[in-house]
């Protein structure tokens, strides 16, 4: 049997991994691209049965693409990690097939696939559970919240992990750049990427630290202290990923 096919775009390089990884074990073939660029190309060369789109890419939005999907009656889903955004009203226009919040778990893809017809059952196994340990040992990185996103963490999964960091790092370094040379908007959208990768990592805390950057910086009245708080953090998650990866 042929399996599915499904086009993945998604800008932030660690989110993108774990998406891919993800519907990957459930049984589809992905295409994963950076931004919106190649999609209309891309859906005009293939036959995809599912189009996933990040609702904030960095040349087009997720409403861009849910155009391109649907003129090839293709079924398409958003995902963002902004807060609420399943209830947004001026999404619920753009003809897409499900809205989702990030970070989604490996079941919940997998009960959205086979209830799509993508794949024939559940593909998942049960994944080891570390004792039940809800995070590691420095208490910086959620152990089950990374389990529910990766499945087993295997081999695989701890390689992918243990890059995190180097393609966190610069997203750090651009929300402090931007804090200083007073672009707000930038600090935003900055803030927002590096949400998603804090969560996909398990790293929830940096999360919700970035989650406040973003609120506060699209009010214009983010203050140093919490940029401080995201670059302090961010060396725990870094630490914490290092000892768990076996990097230290």
């Amino acid at each position: 049997m042929q399996k599915s096919r499904i086009l993945l775009i998604e800008d932030t390089d660690s989110v993108r991994e774990v998406l891919t990884r993800q519907l990957e074990a459930l049984g589809v073939s992905v295409t994963a691209l950076a931004d919106g660029d190649g999609v209309k190309r891309e859906l005009d060369k293939t036959k995809y049965d599912l189009v996933i789109a990040d609702l904030h890419l960095p040349d087009c939005s997720g409403v861009d693409i849910a155009r391109f999907a649907k003129a090839k009656n293709c079924k398409i889903i958003l995902l963002s990690g902004d807060n609420d955004v399943e209830n947004r009203p001026d999404l619920a226009t753009a003809q897409f097939d499900q809205i989702l919040a990030k970070p989604v778990t490996l079941d919940k893809w997998d009960k959205i696939l086979t209830a799509y017809g993508l794949i024939e059952h559940s593909m998942l196994v049960d994944a080891p559970s570390y004792d039940q340990m809800e995070y590691d040992e420095t208490g910086t990185i959620n152990l089950l919240s990374l389990q529910d996103q990766m499945g087993d963490l295997d081999d695989v999964a701890l390689q992918m992990l243990g890059r995190f960091p180097d393609m966190m790092r610069p997203l750090v370094k651009d929300i402090s750049n931007a804090y200083h040379n007073h672009r707000m908007s930038d600090v935003a959208e900055t803030a927002h990427s590096l949400k998603g990768a804090a969560r996909s990592a398990g790293a929830n805390h940096l999360g919700v630290l970035c989650d406040d950057v973003q609120m506060a910086a699209n009010n214009n009245n983010v203050s140093l202290l919490k940029i401080e708080a995201v670059k302090t953090e961010f060396l725990r998650v870094e630490f914490a990923i290092q000892k768990l990866c076996g990097q230290s």
